[in-house]
């Protein structure tokens, strides 16, 4: 069972002094029980904990930036010029939700105006259509990202944005956009009137401008279009996926995350060689810090040690070997001691009683038992 610190505090209410019991509690919670006992493995090669970070805590970073996050989605356009007919079937499967229709530049609304089977990518008006200009804008899912006649913006996130321009100002035959556009991403109106491109205008995907067929004036402008965000994955095994959970991948730059995580293992590489993991389990730099846990030697139990606590408390044991005699602590208290106890181990019952201390101070103590070896403890401050 763990003893957290309040419980600590709780055990020295008004200068009580803990008993034997409240003793062992503390120390077994503190410093022999696996769930409090610091990981050494964390300051074997005493390296940077500053820039080290795991790979299943990466999801949150990338999960909100974008509708991509290496996914392969790119945006598409698909023409149906004097179209007659109910049908159409697009070139790729749409993502859901990403599809717009118009005809003769008027936007229509999926289940009133037509139906849109996503599998299948078809397309089925409500009614016929004769002699209409079709135009759908939607993104689709490039199942060979890295093909280098490919189009994709593999491994990019991307983000929407949206520029007006205002009838009693704008009077021109040229707009250059504030980010550059993502190919097939943009979208222009006029007065609320789908512009089609390639014939009412140009886009310059390289550039940002986009040219008009001719000088437009008193007329509101709107352009819709994504630009490509500054995250960016390249390898290409992250294809479909916000970021792989499942093998070893290489993670640049300092990541915060607010929310508590969690891990099986904690392993760090690089850094320095000075930084040492404390007691309350932080990390310092400064050598030989009095928190380091260094100073709990659990290796043999017949070694001495003790463990200096941030809250200024101090824990000391020490094994015994004879009779009656004096020790020192392992290092002074500085204040006071709080408590301090002794015990023995045999093999039968033996005498009994007579375990005690005398002639107390800050460095050291006179210890009578009754047994061929036995154990000290002790709390202060």
């Amino acid at each position: 069972m763990a003893t957290s610190r309040i419980d600590i505090g709780s055990k020295f209410l008004n200068g009580e002094v803990p008993s034997e019991k409240d003793f062992a509690e503390i120390f077994n919670s503190f410093v022999h029980k696996d769930e409090d006992k610091a990981d050494f493995k964390m300051v074997e090669t005493g390296t940077d904990h500053d820039s080290y970070i795991t790979p299943a805590l990466l999801r949150t970073v990338f999960q909100n930036s974008g509708i991509i996050s290496g996914n392969c989605y790119s945006p598409y356009k698909e023409y149906q010029d004097n179209f007659s007919g109910s049908t159409i079937e697009l070139e790729f499967p749409p993502v859901e939700n990403s599809v717009k229709v118009f005809k003769n530049g008027q936007l229509l609304e999926e289940k009133q105006d037509y139906d849109l089977n996503y599998k299948t990518a078809l397309i089925s008006f409500r009614g016929a259509i004769t002699d209409r200009n079709i135009e759908i804008n939607y993104w689709f899912q490039n199942l060979d990202p890295t093909a280098t006649n490919s189009d994709s913006i593999f491994g990019n996130s991307s983000v929407p944005y949206k520029e007006t321009f205002s009838a009693e100002t704008f009077n021109n035959s040229t707009i250059t956009l504030k980010y550059p556009p993502l190919k097939l991403s943009v979208i222009v109106y006029k007065n609320g009137q789908l512009l089609r491109e390639g014939k009412d205008y140009v886009q310059d995907y390289d550039t940002s401008v986009l040219t008009f067929s001719a000088p437009i004036s008193g007329r509101n402008i709107e352009v819709d279009y994504w630009f490509k965000s500054s995250i960016a994955i390249a390898e290409p095994e992250f294809n479909t996926k916000y970021v792989d959970l499942t093998t070893n991948q290489t993670i640049k730059g300092n990541k915060v995350f607010d929310a508590a995580t969690e891990s099986k293992s904690f392993i760090k590489t690089g850094g320095t060689a000075n930084q040492y993991l404390m007691a309350d389990g932080s990390v310092s730099s400064s050598t030989s810090s009095d928190y380091d846990a260094g100073h709990s030697p659990f290796t043999l139990e017949t070694e001495s040690g003790y463990q200096k606590l941030s809250n200024g408390l101090i824990l000391q044991w020490a094994f015994l070997s004879y009779g009656s005699t004096y020790y020192n602590f392992p290092i002074s208290f500085p204040t006071k001691i709080g408590s301090i106890v002794v015990s023995t181990h045999r093999e039968s019952s033996g005498n009994k009683g007579y375990n005690h201390v005398y002639g107390l101070s800050k460095t050291g103590y006179n210890a009578i038992i009754d047994s061929d070896f036995g154990f000290m403890f002790a709390i202060g401050y």
